[in-house]
């Protein structure tokens, strides 16, 4: 394999250079290409080596491994997480985002840890990289969306900065509607108790044509588990001002991509099928399924409630890449990118390959057996 050296952002190559281009694109109908058949996917040549890439892929940075909360469902103390310090943008960063933008991705997310734990380095990361997508959204516990950072025009609370820069959206993870439960759940630690009705309206009030917030909630047997919770819930985030929701059940992670943690215990233990809960939602009066996707990794629905209100109950239960098509990249906080959640082997880049070892030692000792 042929490696290019390190370079500058500004000296990055156009998406021109014959070294980094698509050369076959395969659309709706399938396709056979190297003795396998594929649907939906561009294959493309970069830096010396090929790849397909799905149309649907995301590109997702965990900009750190930090937190302020310890949720019982996290998935960095289920799978590995290999830690570093805050995602920056750098040369290795941006070869990524070379690769994604070449690829065709569309989405870019941001996530953690707590991204918003950091407020000054999070503006700088979104600024630089949601640009370059044509959406970005932020998944946090809504700590530091309040904050200040320093702009050209003087210090602003990062939220609109974040907006101003490309954000177009942001998922809130709130795992009960009630405040006491919500921070048994999630653990959130120090004095701040997590976000207020407040918080949630003010977070509400920045909803545009190009901005869209949501509740994010798990299911859990503490929580929220049965439709009249999810009811509850809706109807409590609606007071504030939310139109978009979205529940999903634990993470379903297979021996031996799982950590040895009480984190998987919990998980393991909190297990809650979504089927029963999606019969009984869609037999609400007002209510509309508008989409359904049943994969062999996830289930996922999408209703209608009302005229502006959009409830998704999704489940996951991860699983290897099927095939070569990659359908996802995650950026780790130590900057390798990989194209599954929950194997460190499916790095993107070859010359990553030491680091990857020395993550599986640490994180998933019983993937070296393999």
């Amino acid at each position: 394999m042929t490696v290019s050296p390190e370079i500058s952002l500004a000296d990055r190559p156009t998406l021109e250079d014959p070294t980094r281009c698509v050369v076959r694109r395969i659309g709706p109908e399938m396709e056979e290409y190297n003795g396998r058949r594929y649907q939906n996917c561009n294959v493309l040549h970069f830096d010396g080596t090929e790849y397909l890439f799905s149309h649907r892929a995301i590109l997702t940075l965990v900009t750190t491994a930090s937190c302020n909360a310890a949720c019982k469902f996290c998935s960095n103390e289920i799978t590995f997480t290999p830690n570093g310090p805050f995602l920056e943008m750098n040369p290795d960063l941006g070869r990524v985002i070379d690769f994604a933008e070449l690829a065709g991705v569309r989405k870019v997310a941001f996530t953690g840890g707590e991204p918003t734990a950091n407020p000054a380095k999070l503006a700088r990361l979104v600024s630089a990289v949601a640009p370059r997508f044509h959406r970005a959204r932020l998944h946090t516990n809504g700590f530091g969306l309040a904050k200040t950072v320093e702009t050209p025009h003087g210090h602003r609370e990062l939220l609109p900065v974040l907006i101003a820069s490309g954000l177009t959206g942001a998922s809130l993870s709130i795992a009960h509607h009630e405040t006491t439960t919500n921070r048994h759940i999630m653990r959130i630690k120090g004095r701040w108790g997590g976000m207020s009705e407040d918080d949630v309206r003010w977070v509400a009030s920045h909803a545009s044509d190009r901005f869209t917030p949501r509740l994010s909630c798990v299911l859990s047997s503490e929580g929220v588990h049965k439709l009249k919770d999810i009811l509850e819930y809706i109807e409590w985030g609606v007071s504030l001002g939310i139109k978009k929701f979205i529940f999903r059940s634990c993470s379903q992670i297979p021996e031996p991509f799982q950590k040895g943690t009480a984190y998987s215990d919990y998980n393991e233990a909190e297990y809650i099928p979504i089927e029963p809960l999606v019969r009984e939602f869609g037999m609400l009066d007002g209510v509309q399924e508008t989409y359904t996707q049943h994969k062999s990794d996830s289930h996922v629905h999408v209703f209608q409630l009302g005229d502006d209100v959009t409830v998704d109950i999704d489940e996951s239960s991860e699983e290897e890449d099927p095939d070569s098509k990659i359908r996802r990249i995650n950026v780790m906080p130590d900057g390798v990118a990989y194209t599954s959640w929950i194997d460190p082997r499916s790095h993107l880049f070859a010359d990553d390959a030491t680091r990857v070892s020395d993550t599986i030692r640490r994180e998933l000792p019983l993937l070296s057996a393999l």
